[in-house]
């Protein structure tokens, strides 16, 4: 069974399982900004760290990185594709710091469909500014390491969410929704599921601001669901968003934040 730390001060609180490093729960300014899942919080991949890539691979399931492919086992049958790369299902080792809660998780290489050993640290601080996710790649093998980076959270919602920023334009998805060319953006319909990349400068969902962590962010809520997910993204498996690269015995960064609007 997975652990769970539940972190408070005086900012507010929030709770993070090993499986993923899941964010589950964080309440700001008196109030809780995601959904509870319960029990099925793993089925939906709920606050998890997506690694070493997030969303659906434009191919499906091959993964092309200086000149080699990479094929991906299928865990998303109704779209024939790798999704969240395999992260969300690994357990991380939890411990308390000052300002919040640390996750680690240590990689050796051994897929053939990923071969590049390294470790993952989450950092997840709690201050004024909101709260801040860092994820920070070391680079433990040899060759070059390829990687994107997001996170997954579901925000509570009424009937239809309100997006301050508008999108611009968004990845086109062809029959089975891999993202493909850049069109423009035509409106959200929240009476239909929503489920894409789109390109925007700034997140803004109601009070809550999220930072990206590239041009493009992926949004995806179910039908008329109390939920959206809003994910930061680095990018994704596609010709048009190169992978992060991090040179053998070095390291990288990424960092987002989720904080409330002050008034």
């Amino acid at each position: 069974m997975d652990k769970i730390e539940i972190f408070s001060n005086e900012w507010g609180a929030f709770t993070v399982a090993s499986r993923g490093a899941s964010l589950l729960s964080l309440h700001i300014g008196g109030k809780e900004l995601l959904h509870e899942f319960g029990d099925q919080r793993y089925d939906w991949a709920s606050g998890a760290v997506m690694f070493p890539f997030p969303v659906r691979m434009s191919s499906g399931t091959v993964m092309e990185f200086e000149g080699a492919e990479y094929h991906w086992p299928i865990n998303d049958e109704k779209h024939r594709a790798a999704l969240h790369g395999f992260t969300p299902w690994e357990e991380f080792e939890l411990c308390r710091i000052s300002e919040g809660i640390q996750a680690s998780w240590t990689y050796d290489g051994s897929k053939d469909f990923y071969p590049f050993p390294c470790q993952l640290t989450i950092t997840y601080i709690l201050s004024k500014e909101g709260l801040s996710l860092t994820c920070r790649v070391q680079n433990s093998g040899t060759t070059s390491l390829p990687y994107h980076m997001g996170w997954h959270p579901y925000f509570k919602v009424d009937e239809k969410p309100t997006l301050a920023v508008v999108p611009t334009h968004r990845l086109k998805k062809n029959e089975v929704s891999h993202p493909g060319d850049k069109i423009p953006f035509l409106g959200f319909d929240w009476a239909e599921e929503m489920d894409g990349a789109f390109f925007m400068e700034s997140i803004q969902l109601g009070s809550i601001e999220i930072q990206p962590l590239s041009t493009i962010t992926q949004v995806f809520r179910p039908a008329c669901a109390p939920f959206v997910a809003i994910e930061p993204i680095t990018g994704l498996g596609h010709p048009n968003f190169p992978w992060r690269i991090v040179l053998p015995g070095e390291a990288d960064e990424v960092v987002t934040t989720i904080r409330l609007m002050r008034r």
